[in-house]
């Protein structure tokens, strides 16, 4: 019991320190780069890759300042305590913003380079898709019981009303995530960049009209049983 205690404790300054770093590598990096950036720089760009606004280059700034606040919102105690694949979920997402960061950097420094030349948004989808699957494999492991302490699950109006409709909703919402996933996974490394992110989400639109259904099915057959239970 000692031993499993202090490997938990262990694991915990482990991601914490994950959590620390990648929270402030994105700041460092932009950082290092303003003193040798124009004053005037792109800040954004459009679906054909090429920029369409442009700013002050301290709005380099902004990004890192938020993925700061979302780390010290990772760091709260209240967060450590939860579930193992909520806290690797959020670590995934500073990881995803500190492979995007430096492509953007990339881009802005070499102003003549189309973002879609180096494939953002097949990156983008490819990561997306990485974070839909861990959360697919997350969600058959919201308990009945955990769903009143967290907002956790997918939460439709059948999943609510019944312990068992909960269970098979987590468990068919799981595999509807890991499966858009996977063709959101498939179509970044096949399709284009703009064509890829368009099948994510497409897939992950059918995915949620598939749980929700399922869900009420699910419900349906379960007030079907218990009015023929009445009725004998």
């Amino acid at each position: 019991m000692k031993d499993t205690s202090e490997r938990t404790i262990k694991n915990i300054r482990f991601w914490r320190a994950a959590v620390v770093l990648l929270m402030l590598i994105p700041l460092l990096e932009v950082l290092a780069l303003l003193p040798f950036l124009p004053d005037t720089v792109a800040v954004h760009w459009g679906i054909g890759g090429t920029p369409d606004r442009y700013g002050s280059r301290y709005e380099l700034l902004i990004p890192s300042v938020v993925v700061i606040l979302v780390g010290s919102l990772l760091l709260k105690e209240s967060f450590g305590r939860q579930p193992k694949g909520f806290r690797a979920g959020g670590l995934l997402t500073l990881v995803i913003f500190n492979i995007i960061q430096p492509m953007i950097l990339y881009v802005t420094v070499h102003p003549q380079v189309n973002i879609l030349d180096i494939s953002f948004g097949r990156v983008v989808c490819g990561l997306m898709s990485l974070v839909i699957i861990v959360t697919g494999n997350y969600l058959p492991k919201v308990s009945w019981e955990y769903r009143l302490k967290r907002k956790h699950g997918f939460r439709t109006r059948y999943a609510l009303s019944d312990e068992n409709v909960w269970a098979h909703t987590q468990r068919f919402a799981g595999y509807a995530y890991i499966t858009a996933g996977l063709i959101g996974a498939v179509a970044a490394v096949f399709l284009s960049d703009f064509v890829c992110v368009l099948v994510l989400l497409l897939s992950m639109i059918l995915a949620t009209i598939l749980i929700y259904y399922y869900s009420w099915t699910i419900w349906k057959e379960m007030q079907e049983n218990e009015e023929n239970l009445r009725q004998k």
